[in-house]
Order: structure tokens, then C-alpha cells, then sequence
């Protein structure tokens, strides 16, 4: 049984595509008061650089992504790992006031923001580029086989408000998916994404 298999299982299933979204939701029921208590400590509710509940509601993603990249032969726990996963997040939040277009999180490789850039560049400084740049993903986007690819980019990074994602939660509701579902078509299209943004750019000064 799912509950009676050890954190380092659990991982591996995750990684694996073994009882995914079971493995998931067994690490999430164990560890995610650990998670929420750094988030508590490190996040105070009336921070004006963090956006602590927008952490809180996609905890299962975050407890996914630790999960996908933990490694039992580094010599910590998953539940150390997790904790300074959780930290690093809130420091990340803390001190980078990001404004991005896409992905303000660690499952984006490739973050489109609007920060100024220290170089008196007149193209980087355009606040078109990221535009730009949005349309070259959806134009991969639009080419994908997968037609829930478009869905959950669109849901995800389109329609919430400025500077904020939709949740992952609400995602899978609004396309009746696990959330683990959607976040593997959405790592896997990120993938493509990247190859073809490189090939495309490969003297691009956007960061992905």
C-alpha cells in the first residue's frame, strides 16, 4: 500500500510515473505541514513583496517538483529537502520582486519578467520584448499535437490576473484533470519549448 511505503518510494514513483498522482498525494498528507510552517515562519502575512497565499494554494505542485528532484543520494531527507525547497521559495519571494508574463515559479526554466535591466540597452529595456517573446511560445504552442497544451498554458499564464498564475488546482478543475496530469503536459511542452526557442534564438538574450 501507498501509505506503508517509505518517502524515497514514494520519489521514485513520482519520478517514475509509477502510481503518480497516489505517491503524490501520500507525500503531500505527510509533509505538507512542513512546508507550511517554514511558508508561516519565513512569509509574514502582511509582506508586500510576497504573496503568501499564492504559495499556500499551490503547495501540491511545490511538494511535486521537490519530489521530481529529490535525490536519497545526496544524503539528506526528503523532508530536509523539502524544507529548504520551502525556504529557498521564500526567500526567492522575498527579495526578487519579480513581475513576470510567464511562470513566476520554479517550473519555469525559461522566466519572461520585466525586471530593468543594468545595461543602458534600448531593446532590452523595450517592455515589447517579453511580448514578443509570448507570442514565439504560443506560436510552439499552437503547433503541439496535444490540443490540452494550448488549454493549460492559457489558463495557467493568460487568463488569472497580472503578476499572479492560476493555480494548478484550478487548472485541473476547469480541464477535469489531476493536477499532476496537467503539470506533466505543461514540464513536457516547456521541453519542447526550450529546444525550439534555441534553435530559434540561440543568440537570444531572453532568460529560459
Amino acid at each position: 500500500m501507498i501509505n506503508n511505503q517509505t518517502d524515497v518510494k514514494l520519489t521514485h514513483n513520482l519520478q517514475n510515473d509509477i502510481e503518480s498522482e497516489a505517491s503524490l498525494q501520500e507525500l503531500v498528507d505527510r509533509h505538507s505541514g512542513i512546508f507550511l510552517d517554514i511558508v508561516n515562519n519565513y512569509i509574514p502575512n502582511s509582506s508586500p513583496t510576497s504573496h503568501k497565499q499564492d504559495i499556500i494554494d499551490e503547495i501540491q505542485y511545490y511538494i511535486y517538483n521537490a519530489g521530481l528532484k529529490y535525490d536519497q543520494n545526496r544524503g539528506a531527507k526528503f523532508s530536509t529537502f523539502l524544507g529548504n525547497e520551502a525556504k529557498w521559495l521564500c526567500l526567492n519571494q522575498h527579495y526578487k520582486n519579480k513581475k513576470y508574463l510567464l511562470a513566476a515559479s520554479p517550473e519555469s526554466e525559461f522566466a519572461l519578467h520585466n525586471k530593468a535591466k543594468e545595461e543602458d540597452d534600448s531593446t532590452e529595456n523595450n517592455p515589447h520584448v517579453n511580448e514578443a517573446l509570448l507570442c514565439k511560445i504560443f506560436e510552439i504552442i499552437e503547433k503541439h499535437p496535444d490540443k490540452r497544451v494550448r488549454r493549460i498554458f492559457k489558463i495557467r499564464y493568460v487568463d488569472p490576473e497580472f503578476n499572479k498564475l492560476t493555480p494548478w488546482q484550478q487548472v485541473g478543475k476547469q480541464l477535469k484533470m489531476s493536477i499532476q496530469g496537467c503539470i506533466n503536459i505543461h514540464n513536457s511542452a516547456i521541453k519542447i519549448i526550450r529546444k525550439n526557442l534555441k534553435a530559434n534564438e540561440p543568440d537570444s538574450r531572453y532568460s529560459y
